[in-house]
């Protein structure tokens, strides 16, 4: 060798092998398989026994499932795609895949729970498997790095409690999963069909569809200069096509037959009352996406998916194909659509959790190149590897901590829900007739278990008030509705509608947090809704009451007051704001406006008795208890109060 190549040699820099090779065998991916889902299984049950230990029943931590559980229940037993019986026909379910597993597992048991939890957890344990199946791609020849995001994968807090909440999302995630496994794999079939398959998972699948084109499209440009990236063929394409097409087009065939629309109702509905009106875009992307990819095991993601971002922007502009381009555009296609259509991730941020598996994807990606870089730095492979286990390590036990803390919140969001909607289901299933129909605006468990026919007033299952929702006079076109179509009862949450100048037949629990339903008894010509821009404003009072700002409470129910004077609750609220000011006379002043609007109404009756006994007025307290104790004769504070009046009478004497 001559001096020139030698010196050039010396030169040239040390190029270190960074990686881990392992590559399990078949017999050693049974295993793995096998503990994924062992795990999985178990991460999932826990959190059923906690709740069940703690309330003592099983129950969801939200109602939706019940909207799945009453189309399936129908679906088997009248092959009706129904929400009462074979009559009210719909395109109401946003996941119809979801909703025709769980009608064939009708008939097989009718117990709805067990249903829900199986197929849950089932799809759970499936995603949990092609989360690893798909991050092999990721990490191939270094299945160690595979293995500890799997683990992170399962251990999220809000995997295990989607799974055990009787909702799609698992399903969804693993048809998410499945899709990319199949689309790296290039199996054209099998991609076809999972490709295909996402809409009737879930409409805003459309965001992963687009992000598989978009990478497709970088792989096909980049693959003229890498040889390495496999492309599909020409009959490839021709299958996919044809398959995936036939499936969407059922797909759409389905609804509009249903409903007339291509898409569920599910879908209008939501966009028409959960859109920017609703809540604020800006609030979405703080609250609803910063905060929640940022809290808990997520800030340590955050950081390897910032740097996976850079990195294949950065790989882009070299035209080199970075394999996170998929899993990045999906996770910022979904968060535009919901930003621009539908600002609210629902509770426990269910609309942003299909991106959770892919933020953690390219979180570990990330975080792998950024341990390369370390390594270069410190010549070190040792110092690179050391550093992604450390990463991983740190994040999976963070992230089962996370785990832990939430067992606690799935016990009571199940609990919360159940002493809603559960309770008043059944109060209504034994109270009412058979043919009753009843108005409602969260249509779950009260459909599922009242089995009474129900007029949906927030347009899920009653497409044809979708568009008169956000009307400024919408309560009165409801209440016309609600004549036409003969409703007998109304079951409502008072944030959502609130009904004034009639006692309530039957209340749900009524404790932290306040919100509760109530029941009514329709009557055409005699119950009153409290209008949209009303009661808003009475709920924007109560919370300046709650934090003494008294003044300015009353400026807000005054103006309630102009814009609806017939609203006996409103003024029953002002009374409270002046007896908390300790001006007596206004006090009194309103709460008999209260009484005089509505002489039945109970809590101003008991809290008129309650201020004249205070102040010595013994008998006209007994007065208004008494009227209070004919509409009420079990009333346990009214009972009490009225011994205590008897008690002083005879002091007195």
């Amino acid at each position: 060798m001559s001096k020139k190549k030698a010196h050039e040699s010396k030169k040239q820099p040390e190029v270190i092998d960074f990686s881990m090779p392992f590559e399990p065998d078949r017999k050693y991916k049974i295993i793995i398989y096998s503990a994924i889902s062992v795990i999985t299984f178990a991460l999932a049950y826990y959190y059923l026994m906690v709740a069940k230990a703690a309330n003592g029943y099983f129950s969801f931590p939200l109602d939706d499932p019940w909207i799945h559980l009453t189309f399936a229940k129908n679906l088997a037993k009248y092959f009706s795609f129904s929400y009462f019986k074979n009559e009210m026909a719909t395109a109401g379910s946003t996941s119809p895949v979801y909703t025709i597993l769980v009608a064939l597992g009708f008939f097989i048991s009718n117990n709805e729970m067990i249903i829900s939890y199986f197929f849950g957890i089932l799809f759970f344990i499936l995603s949990g498997v092609y989360f690893y199946k798909l991050s092999g791609f990721d990490f191939p020849k270094e299945n160690y790095f595979a293995l500890l995001f799997t683990a992170i994968f399962i251990a999220d807090k809000w995997m295990s409690f989607i799974s055990v909440s009787g909702m799609e999302t698992t399903m969804f995630i693993f048809q998410l999963l499945a899709a990319a496994y199949f689309y790296r794999q290039r199996n054209a079939v099998l991609f076809a069909v999972f490709f295909g398959l996402i809409l009737w998972g879930r409409p805003d699948g459309v965001t992963f569809m687009g992000a598989l084109a978009v990478d497709y499209v970088f792989a096909h440009l980049f693959s003229k200069n890498d040889k390495s990236i496999k492309l599909f063929t020409k009959n490839d394409f021709i299958k996919i096509g044809v398959i995936s097409g036939a499936i969407v087009l059922v797909y759409f065939i389905m609804n509009y037959a249903l409903s007339g629309s291509v898409l569920p109702n599910t879908y209008s509905a939501k966009l028409t009352y959960y859109g920017p009106d609703f809540k604020s875009r800006s609030e979405f992307l703080k609250l609803e996406v910063w905060g929640y990819f940022t809290a808990g095991a997520y800030g340590i993601l955050a950081a390897g998916f910032i740097f996976a971002v850079l990195k294949m922007l950065f790989d882009i502009t070299k035209k080199k194909y970075n394999p996170n381009i998929l899993y990045v555009v999906f996770v910022f296609a979904l968060i535009f659509v919901y930003w621009y259509k539908l600002p609210y991730a629902h509770r426990f941020g269910r609309y942003m959790m299909p991106a959770i598996p892919f933020i953690i994807l390219s979180s570990g990606l990330g975080f792998r190149e950024l341990s390369k870089i370390i390594g270069s730095f410190f010549k070190s492979k040792n110092a690179a590897n050391g550093f992604m286990m450390i990463i991983a390590a740190v994040t999976i036990a963070y992230s089962f901590a996370n785990y832990a803390a939430n067992t606690k919140n799935y016990a009571e969001q199940c609990a919360y829900i159940h002493d809603r909607q559960v309770v008043v289901a059944e109060w209504i299933r034994d109270n009412t007739k058979p043919e009753d129909i009843i108005a409602t605006h969260d249509v779950g468990a009260i459909g599922y278990y009242s089995d009474r026919k129900i007029v949906d007033v927030a347009g899920l299952i009653t497409p044809e008030l979708i568009g008169k929702i956000y009307d400024r006079n919408y309560t009165v076109y409801m209440t016309d509705y609600l004549k036409k179509n003969n409703v007998a009862y109304l079951a409502f949450i008072r944030e959502w509608y609130r009904v004034v100048n009639q006692n309530p037949l039957f209340t749900s629990v009524n404790k932290e947090p306040i919100e509760y339903f109530e029941v009514f008894k329709f009557e055409p010509d005699k119950t009153y809704i409290l209008g949209k821009e009303a009661n808003s404003i009475i709920l924007a009072a109560q919370d300046l009451l709650a934090r003494k700002n008294y003044q300015q409470a009353l400026q807000y129910l005054q103006q309630a007051a102009r814009l609806e004077p017939n609203s006996s609750y409103t003024y029953f609220v002002m009374s409270y704001a002046y007896l908390m000011m300790k001006d007596n006379g206004n006090f009194v002043r309103n709460i008999k406006k209260a009484l005089e609007i509505f002489p039945d109404f109970k809590e101003a009756l008991l809290q008129l008795a309650g201020f004249e006994k205070m102040t010595g007025k013994t008998d006209e307290a007994k007065t208004h208890l008494e009227k209070f104790l004919t509409l009420d004769p079990q009333n346990k504070a009214a009972l009490d109060l009225m011994k205590s009046l008897s008690d002083t009478t005879q002091v007195k004497k």
